[in-house]
């Protein structure tokens, strides 16, 4: 990943984009700010069969000022699927995909890191699938980011068993949203989540809607509440 200058990032206009897109090679993506400046980053994690534009409307909900919303492609296309991709290739993944997916998220944290101010908040958002994403790379990067946003998610024992993930005091928060009527991913998965992780000691805000596997304007407070305390 080539460097670019802060200055460059602060006056960001929607069509600079394209060669923004250009410096981050390794992967496709999108982008959204919201103000002048930037003070937080939230990278937007797509579901299966999602890409990097599916994650969009929500930036546009939430609506953080002084924010830059990134949304990186998954790098498998989604098996069985006429479109969209995939965080994982092989359903379960295998290690070797896991530790892919992780460091794909770990190198665009660290590339931010390098870049901007390192008093910058950095959060993780992820829908379905990307939310297991941001759920298990929130547990492995600890520290690193400020907080993680988990909707309509769950997490794969295989994380913590691979990555020996142990009670600590040094996980940021996480903000679990799950939908009542949700059939794909059921409720029962998201209190798993919130249960394993109040388990290893990570501060957890937990919240239910009556909708199905969706994500409904009424998240957009709490996930922008939840960014701003």
């Amino acid at each position: 990943m080539k460097m670019i200058l802060f200055s460059v990032w602060r006056n960001m206009r929607e069509v600079d984009y394209p060669d923004l897109r250009s410096e981050l090679s390794n992967t496709e993506f999108q982008f959204k700010q919201f103000g002048k400046t930037c003070k937080t980053i939230i990278i937007a994690l797509h579901g299966w069969t999602g890409d990097e534009h599916s994650l969009i409307p929500v930036s546009i909900g939430v609506r953080l000022p002084n924010s830059l919303w990134v949304f990186p492609r998954a790098p498998f296309k989604a098996q069985n699927s006429p479109k969209g991709f995939s965080w994982y290739q092989e359903i379960p993944p295998s290690k070797k995909e896991i530790l892919l997916s992780f460091q794909i998220i770990d190198n665009i944290v660290d590339y931010f890191k390098e870049q901007l101010n390192r008093k910058i908040k950095i959060f993780l958002l992820g829908f379905s699938q990307g939310a297991a994403l941001s759920a298990g790379a929130g547990l492995y990067l600890k520290s690193k980011v400020n907080g993680i946003i988990s909707i309509a998610g769950f997490i794969r024992k295989d994380y913590i068993n691979l990555l020996k993930i142990k009670s600590s005091q040094n996980f940021s928060p996480i903000l679990i949203l799950h939908g009542n009527n949700d059939k794909i991913v059921p409720m029962e998965k998201g209190v798993e989540l919130k249960n394993l992780c109040e388990e290893l000691g990570q501060r957890v805000e937990f919240h239910t809607y009556d909708e199905k596997h969706k994500i409904p304007l009424t998240a957009m407070k709490i996930i922008r509440n939840f960014i701003q305390k």
